[in-house]
């Protein structure tokens, strides 16, 4: 938009008992002690997630060099001690997340070197994406691509195969060229693209299950702009327009607003341009008519209900014109947080907040691939193919369909749209489209073995706007049910849809769960998985419950 809408992950904990965890995404208390964890001291610590979805309370060590890492991960290995890997605690199903011991390296996270003639850096990985964009500013470089946030730590970042937008850019995990790979049972692994490329490209999205990642080099661009343009346009001018504009723009999404007929696109592409809004400014008036329809049911909704509620809900009308978009759609899903004519209500007034929001800015590209994620929330994100940019995969043919879409990326979500509208589904703004260029990872959603094949990322989401702990479990339950509309309409698509590591859940129940089980097995390699744990750690103690559920070992 012309003025962006930025914000840290709401739900975020600054919380930094122990010396020197840099805390802008999860939240490290120390539970039991003041003592700082060291490689070979751990401290009792309790952890959450930045949603606040997942919490654990387990013994975390922080070594200070790779020989620590080292000796830590022998010494584990040798007494059959767990040691799950955990990084900045961004990913919302708390993936690294053991009460049985982990280890953080947020304490190794130096850029060790640069490769002016390659553009190639090597890093420490507790170094967080935007320390990273940081130090490598006085050298003109930046990375290929970024995910909605900075605030990963390195080897999270492509060990969960955290992507970005644009169809004929990869997601980050393929963009390692090299890595250490510190492991229970050889040891320091040193593995290239030069050297061992199959092996590179099996470990590189390795879920923390193989070994630690210590240093990872990546490939870099140079540093530039993009002009950002946001704009909204009907579903049928999707239909009409998607396969150009994913070939003309270099980076792309759609967000979908439920019950509506608008669609937000925000494209960004390189511009010599400098930074800044193009156009006139946008003046505080022309903001707050932009927010009037969220601001106005807000208030609406403020007004309908006792003080004692208004209290109970943290909702004072004399702050509603102080709150920013995100805010605003916030505190109106405390309302009838499942109530579907409230949220229907509630997207509405979000189109038309996006409708008033059209514009061009420019600015740096680790700054305008961010965007605002909201507030704490639920999130299941499917990855499928798409064909490739010259020949997009046709959709499979539906009667029922009310938009007859001609590529099977936008039928999907214009087939999850009906789904939720005749469900009467409570669906909140947006679902979010993205799209990648495929990658060599083996156990990346995105993977295949044709780097010219493009896949599609389709992110749903649910808010978790209030605290009570029964309202949220209604919520968590509902979110359930949404989850199984995308598995329903992906499962009619040829390829199926498969999540991104970081929001995937295992279920409980047993049947379930053995569903689950060989649901993954079509589409990843679980045989070569399992024999590198073995291989890698023989003792099996970097995995945890969720891995051990989607690929259990004989």
């Amino acid at each position: 938009a012309a003025q962006r809408i930025r914000s840290r992950p709401a739900g975020v904990r600054a919380v930094a008992l122990i010396s020197g965890i840099s805390c802008g995404s999860v939240a490290f208390s120390s539970v039991m002690s003041e003592k700082k964890a060291t490689s070979t001291e751990g401290v009792m610590t309790k952890i959450a997630n930045w949603s606040n979805t997942h919490n654990v309370t387990g013994m975390l060590y922080q070594p200070e060099s790779i020989e620590e890492l080292d000796l830590l991960i022998r010494e584990c290995h040798n007494r059959g001690l767990k040691l799950r890997p955990v990084g900045a605690g961004i990913s919302p199903n708390g993936i690294a997340f053991s009460d049985a011991g982990m280890v953080n390296l947020s304490k190794m996270n130096s850029l060790i070197s640069v490769d002016p003639d390659t553009l190639q850096v090597r890093v420490q990985a507790g170094m967080r994406v935007s320390e990273l964009v940081d130090a490598l500013e006085p050298y003109g470089l930046t990375l290929l691509n970024y995910a909605s946030v900075k605030e990963q730590e390195i080897g999270g970042f492509v060990q969960a195969g955290a992507h970005g937008t644009g169809a004929l850019i990869p997601p980050l995990d393929d963009t390692v060229v090299a890595m250490k790979l510190v492991t229970p049972g050889r040891g320091i692994l040193e593995i290239s693209r030069s050297k061992q490329p199959q092996l590179l490209d099996a470990v590189k999205v390795g879920l923390g299950a193989f070994g630690v990642v210590a240093e990872v080099t990546l490939q870099c661009t140079k540093r530039h702009n993009l002009e950002e343009h946001t704009f909204t346009v009907t579903r049928k001018e999707v239909v009409r327009n998607h396969k150009s504009w994913l070939n003309q723009n270099k980076h792309i999404r759609y967000m979908w607003i439920p019950y509506t007929d608008t669609v937000v696109v925000v494209t960004n592409n390189p511009t010599s341009k400098p930074p800044g809004v193009i156009g006139k400014p946008v003046t505080e008036e022309e903001e707050a008519s932009r927010l009037s329809p969220l601001r106005t049911l807000l208030l609406d909704c403020i007004e309908s209900i006792g003080p004692k509620t208004r209290e109970k809900l943290g909702l004072d009308p004399d702050l509603v014109e102080s709150l920013n978009f995100a805010e605003c759609r916030d505190w109106l899903l405390k309302f009838k947080t499942l109530d579907s004519n409230h949220v229907r209500k509630v997207n509405r007034a979000e189109a038309e907040f996006w409708k008033n929001s059209e514009g061009r800015v420019v600015g740096d590209s680790s700054e305008m691939l961010q965007f605002e994620c909201g507030g704490e929330q639920l999130v299941l994100e499917v990855c499928f193919p798409t064909g490739t940019l010259s020949n997009l995969t046709p959709p499979v043919q539906r009667k029922e369909r009310k938009i007859e879409a001609n590529t099977q990326d936008v039928a999907f979500v214009v087939d999850l749209l009906d789904k939720i509208e005749e469900k009467n589904f409570p669906a909140p703004a947006p679902i979010e489209q993205r799209w990648s260029r495929a990658s060599q990872s083996r156990m990346s959603p995105a993977a295949s073995p044709s780097i010219k094949d493009v896949f599609s990322w389709v992110g749903v989401i649910m808010y978790l706007p209030v605290s009570d702990p029964s309202t949220r479990k209604d919520i968590s339950d509902c979110f359930k049910e949404y989850g199984g509309y995308v598995r329903e309409v992906g499962g009619k698509m040829p390829s199926d849809v498969y999540p991104h590591w970081g929001k995937i859940e295992m279920p409980k129940d047993e049947k379930a769960l053995r569903v689950d089980q060989q649901w993954l097995a079509k589409r990843y390699p679980v045989q070569l998985f399992n024999d590198l744990r073995r291989e890698l750690d023989p003792k099996n103690i970097l995995a945890n419950d969720l891995i051990n559920s989607a690929f259990p070992r004989q």
